[in-house]
């Protein structure tokens, strides 16, 4: 029956995991919707389709309202979704503490090491699961309030200067109206002076700007991505087949096939278990997960940080703690594992005591039972 103690803590582990990808799969079904109305919020204040519709120059406020109230909606949406899938990810998080904390109560006693690397196991495995289907980084490039000044010097335009000159030409031959019947000096005069002052103001303005400011009202988007560690894997797919299957190998594989063969070792023989302990240490080479995450903040800084001339936003979700949080598990597991076997083989050396006496004890009875008879 001794070994049998791990039964309860695997049982406990596969109730633990089933409830746990309940959890992952709600977060996972929320954040596709989040990322779904996110790209129509950049759908709808693209600058193609703001700064190439006349009704947007023209009624630039008009046609604002109309989107604006689409752009709340989606708005509203996207940010109800987000905040349902960051709950599950809450509950996630409620139910590996309350998981982590049963197990190690349950071997508190006689196997301390076992149910902690268990129960860091089983974790690590519900972490990275969220951690890999969840968004982990939001970026995006846009202007606030975009504005344009729509201002022209007179002199620019096409045969301006040549219509003053026709004007002042239309001036000195005023002065022939007086010889026309009916037509007085008076009136030369004044289409004298009129044309003269209208030729001196365009001369004066020629150089003087006129024009409007066009202001597109809230964000326009010239680039959004909200993207997760399985979508860049299968983007990359498409174009770089084999740099999505080394980002899947080693960022997503590799630390599953760590965590399923902490558990391997943690049931298994103390001769399988130095075995494949070798195994996982050759293993925990390859993986890249803390590589991932260390590259995916720098990604995060670097892009919030550039100033290509627009606002640049980048946001970290709550994919990326999660996967953090894996991380950070990892780096204690490895001890622990350690830890878990030497207790393995400290229990297994108490037995062989315990057993001893027993086994003299028939020795004498036996000798005394021969000496009898």
């Amino acid at each position: 029956m001794k070994k049998l103690y791990s039964v309860p803590g695997l049982i406990l582990s596969a109730v633990f995991l089933v409830v746990a990808f309940c959890f992952i799969s709600q977060s996972m079904e929320h954040s596709h919707e989040f990322k779904v109305e996110k790209e129509k919020i950049s759908e709808i204040l693209n600058f193609k389709d703001r700064l190439l519709s006349f009704r947007d120059w023209v009624f630039s406020e008009e046609a604002w309202q109309e989107k604006k109230v689409e752009y709340d909606a989606v708005l509203e949406k996207s940010e109800e979704h987000y905040n349902a899938a960051v709950s599950n990810g809450h509950y996630l998080l409620f139910a590996c503490l309350a998981y982590f904390a049963i197990v190690v109560t349950l071997y508190a006693r006689k196997r301390i090491y076992f149910g902690v690397t268990l129960g860091l196991a089983t974790v690590g495995i519900a972490m990275l699961g969220q951690g890999i289907m969840n968004p982990i980084l939001e970026m995006g490039a846009f202007e606030e309030d975009m504005k344009f000044q729509v201002y022209l010097k007179p002199k620019d335009i096409p045969y301006y200067m040549d219509a003053v000159e026709k004007i002042e030409e239309a001036s000195e031959l005023s002065q022939y109206i007086e010889i026309i019947p009916f037509f007085g000096e008076t009136i030369a005069d004044s289409a004298k002076d009129g044309m003269g002052s209208i030729a001196e103001f365009m001369m004066e303005n020629a150089d003087e700007p006129f024009g409007t400011d066009v202001v597109f009202r809230g964000r326009t988007y010239f680039y959004y991505q909200n993207k997760g560690i399985m979508d860049v894997i299968a983007l990359l797919w498409i174009n770089n087949k084999p740099v999505a299957i080394a980002i899947g190998t080693f960022s997503v594989i590799v630390p599953l096939t760590k965590l399923i063969f902490t558990l391997f070792i943690l049931i298994f023989p103390i001769t399988r278990a130095k075995r494949l302990r070798k195994v996982l240490g050759y293993i925990a080479k390859w993986s890249m997960a803390d590589v991932f995450v260390i590259g995916a903040f720098l990604a995060y800084l670097s892009f919030s940080n550039m100033s290509p001339g627009v606002q640049m936003d980048a946001k970290a979700l709550f994919g990326l703690y999660f996967f953090g949080g894996y991380v950070l598990i990892s780096i204690f597991m490895g001890t622990m594992l350690d830890l878990s076997i030497k207790e393995k083989i400290k229990r297994m050396e108490e037995d062989k005591l315990a057993e001893q006496p027993v086994t003299n004890e028939l020795e004498d009875s036996t000798e005394l039972l021969d000496q009898g008879e």
